[in-house]
């Protein structure tokens, strides 16, 4: 029986582990290199400054809402998907070429907003363009017009 009540003193009592797991939780939050934003639309993206730092690229249109992005500070890779009313005519950088499903590179991220690869194979129409901070940059629309994807990402390792 000593030997318990010893072993039950140097034990931290629950309220401390109730204290430091959720700020670990906080710490760890903290230091990671991937961020996750959502924005109404692409207003509400400008005011965050997410067009000036590249997450969401400069030709998205106004019309643009329900934008998801996720980004790697480290590496640059990126994903993003907005939808857009029907009759929105969409600027494409210059270079962007019609590309395959086959064609584009897997996104590095796993989304709820991201369409799977079944939906991504068959019911968008894709494009590569000239990367300006990954190797490959791809861009997605659903055939419907609704609904596009932004990547940009490094070839597997």
């Amino acid at each position: 029986m000593t030997i318990g009540k010893k072993l039950a003193t140097h034990v931290a009592p629950t309220g401390w582990l109730l204290i430091i797991l959720p700020c670990l939780s906080l710490l760890a939050g903290c230091l990671s290199d991937t961020l996750d934003a959502a924005y109404g639309n692409l207003a509400e993206a400008r005011a965050d400054g997410a067009i000036d730092r590249g997450w969401i690229p400069a030709w998205v249109p106004e019309s643009a809402t329900a934008l998801h992005e996720v980004h790697n500070l480290d590496t640059n890779v990126s994903a993003l998907a907005f939808d857009l009313p029907g009759d929105t005519r969409i600027p494409l950088p210059d270079g962007c070429l019609p590309a395959t499903y086959a064609q584009t590179l897997p996104v590095r991220f796993a989304r709820s907003w991201w369409p799977s690869q079944g939906t991504l194979a068959s019911q968008y129409n894709f494009f590569t363009c000239p990367a300006s901070s990954a190797k490959f940059e791809f861009v997605g629309m659903r055939h419907d017009g609704r609904r596009m994807v932004h990547w940009r990402t490094y070839a597997p390792d």
